[in-house]
């Protein structure tokens, strides 16, 4: 595994000076390393009742948790844990410290800074519960955590063509549900309509069966909800347009055959994109998430699509 590193630096000039290193400074994926964080007080008061909380990537709780108590003006810290490089993680990982410490009998947190490595993403495919399927060229798969992650080329994902990757949860969304995703990146393709995000349907592999409605966000042209009125598998109805972002959250709500979709830039404020009735929809969908490269303009490229937080819930 290769990586490339990015120098961690104090993120609040106000606050304290906080620093993150590693040796070794480039490590692969399961290496054994030590982490250093330097604390340096330039605040022109003291900090009282500080601790310093040093966290590894992809962890939920600090890795260690160190009561530093009170520090002078200028005074400085050095602190150092070992650990390893992860291995079933990709894209950004940061070993991270921050600190936390009282202002006129108040927490504060007001220093972090992270050591960030970016580890390519590898096709090392799915784990169960999720399946994937295809019908798109190039089509490859990876699990990486909480994050999911397609390579797929295809010509489109519209009308009468429908070539794609797919990472799913067979018979996931009930008839009352929701299906939620934060489209991360889409890299690989300079074309605009190359394009990312949830998919639903009695039966993915075959969207023939009925039930299939897609929300995606596409590289450059904005969202498409994109639904099947007739149950012939073909995406004939069209919701959406406006700029693209990303990242982005999707979230598609099903009640019985009628599908509403939304989407949001921070994951709190929603914006309805359209609803739609998908009359063939019956009992438990499949759910997941889908890429294409609609390269039909642009042969032979693939997307690689990045996805996080896939869930699928009763609503």
């Amino acid at each position: 595994m290769t990586t490339r590193t990015t120098a961690g630096t104090a993120l609040d000039t106000l606050g304290p000076a906080l620093t993150v290193t590693t040796d070794p400074a480039d490590p692969a994926g399961g290496d054994a390393m030590t982490a250093t964080a330097v604390l340096t007080n330039t605040c022109p008061f003291p900090l009282r009742n500080a601790v310093l909380y040093l966290m590894d990537p992809g962890a939920t709780t600090a890795t260690r948790t160190i009561p530093l108590g009170d520090l002078r003006r200028g005074a400085k810290i050095t602190r150092s844990w070992t650990t390893r490089m992860p291995t079933d993680v990709a894209g950004n990982v940061s070993f991270t410290a921050h600190l936390v410490f009282d202002v006129a009998g108040r927490s504060a947190d007001c220093a972090r800074s992270a050591r960030t490595f970016t580890v390519p993403y590898r096709p090392v495919g799915v784990q169960d519960p999720y399946r994937s399927f295809a019908t798109a060229d190039g089509a490859a798969f990876a699990q990486y955590s909480s994050q999911l992650v397609i390579w797929a080329g295809g010509r489109d994902l519209s009308g009468g063509t429908d070539e794609k990757g797919v990472i799913h949860l067979p018979g996931a969304a009930t008839s009352s549900s929701a299906v939620q995703v934060e489209t991360v990146s889409l890299t690989g393709s300079d074309n605009p309509s190359a394009k990312y995000g949830i998919a639903v349907a009695n039966d993915l592999t075959a969207p023939e069966k009925g039930g299939y409605a897609v929300l995606t966000m596409s590289k450059s042209y904005g969202l498409e909800f994109m639904t099947d009125s007739d149950g012939d598998g073909h995406l004939d109805t069209w919701a959406g347009g406006g700029a693209s972002y990303h990242p982005a959250w999707l979230r598609l709500v099903r009640s019985g055959t009628a599908y509403t979709a939304y989407a949001t830039g921070n994951g709190l404020a929603w914006d309805e994109i359209g609803s739609a009735t998908v009359p063939s929809a019956s009992g438990a969908l499949d759910a997941g998430v889908v890429a294409s490269a609609v390269n039909l303009n642009y042969p032979g490229t693939t997307v690689q699509a990045v996805f996080d937080h896939f869930t699928v819930e009763e609503s």
